[in-house]
């Protein structure tokens, strides 16, 4: 069975109010990107970054089909990974997002997982990326999955802010 098959893995989130406790569990549904969702990824990639010409990202499918991954939830793309092999041995993550209102929720990490482990299946030696550098948040969520900062691009943004490059090793 391929791993890019649809796969449900469950959350459970407790919200307190009021000494209430309500339990909600979400049915996350991780797949390969679809045409149909390009709307919801390009509005995801403009809350969370509004840095990348929007047909960027159809052509990444075009041409990285079986490492672009969305994460569904009731029938709504929540986020989505995009990566490619960009040296022999060597996978690149060019984007991976949650949508605002869907984060800390397990999502990002999910999505994380699928393309690794969709690289180990390609026998791939090593994970890179770029983050930005004051972007501890996500500096801190790749560490927790493994990946350490390697190097520095300078000046490496639209903005000029500088990026740390991490590495996952596999």
């Amino acid at each position: 069975m391929s791993s890019w098959l649809p796969y449900i893995c469950r959350i459970n989130i407790i919200l307190c109010a009021f000494r209430l406790r309500v339990k909600v569990t979400y049915l996350i549904i991780i797949r390969k990107f679809q045409p149909s969702d390009f709307q919801w990824v390009i509005d995801i990639e403009r809350k969370v970054f509004n840095e990348h010409d929007p047909y960027l990202y159809m052509q990444f499918y075009e041409n990285y089909p079986e490492t672009f991954i969305v994460a569904q939830i009731n029938g709504f793309i929540v986020g989505y990974i995009a990566g490619f092999q960009s040296a022999k041995g060597v996978g690149r993550i060019f984007s991976l997002a949650v949508h605002p209102l869907y984060q800390r929720r397990k999502i990002g990490s999910a999505l994380l997982n699928e393309i690794i482990h969709l690289f180990t299946q390609m026998h791939l030696d090593e994970i890179i990326l770029e983050v930005r550098w004051g972007n501890t948040r996500a500096k801190k969520f790749y560490e927790r999955h493994g990946f350490f900062h390697y190097d520095i691009a300078e000046k490496y943004y639209n903005d000029a802010e500088n990026a740390c490059l991490m590495k996952l090793r596999l």
